[in-house]
């Protein structure tokens, strides 16, 4: 009777150890580096935290609130911790972002968006690179514009518009 109750109790801590090991793989922990990254680029309060992968690209995902109200999401890639994509979700659009690495900053790629695009809503931005473009680092946004979709795609490199559907 005391071996059974031994036994179990053996059984029961092994389970217990393979599902923590089994939950901390599905939901990693983000390493603080990668939020203060994130936060040294947008001022805010980080309200969420994850993984995603796009384009084979397993990346940490940073959801920031700001004091305005306005939601922007960035993405690390796991491996480097490189920035590898900047989503502006909800506005205001009333801020900055300065990504470094010789790109241009957001509020300047926003006022030539905005001078293609006039008397329109900015209903959302991006920065990543897009294989469309040759795989540069472009901003895009979407306007609406009287119920239509307008979007209006810049070099973040130099600021030229690059394209407006």
């Amino acid at each position: 009777m005391k071996n059974i109750f031994l036994i179990t109790i053996i059984i029961a801590s092994l389970a217990l150890v393979s599902c923590n090991e089994t939950s901390e793989d599905n939901n990693p922990t983000v390493p603080q580096s990668v939020i203060d990254n994130s936060l040294n680029l947008f001022d805010g309060s980080v309200i969420e935290t994850g993984t995603e992968e796009e384009d084979g690209i397993k990346s940490w995902e940073i959801k920031i609130q700001d004091s305005e109200g306005a939601i922007v999401k960035f993405y690390w890639d796991i491996r480097t911790e490189f920035l590898v994509k900047i989503e502006g979700q909800v506005g205001p659009f009333a801020y900055d972002i300065a990504p470094g690495n010789n790109l241009i900053n957001y509020s300047t790629a926003k006022t030539v968006a905005t001078g293609a695009i006039k008397n329109s809503s900015l209903l959302r931005w991006k920065l990543k690179k897009e294989s469309d473009f040759i795989n540069k680092w472009v901003y895009s946004f979407e306007f609406d514009d009287n119920n239509n979709t307008i979007k209006v795609y810049i070099d973040a490199e130099n600021g030229d518009v690059l394209e407006i559907d």
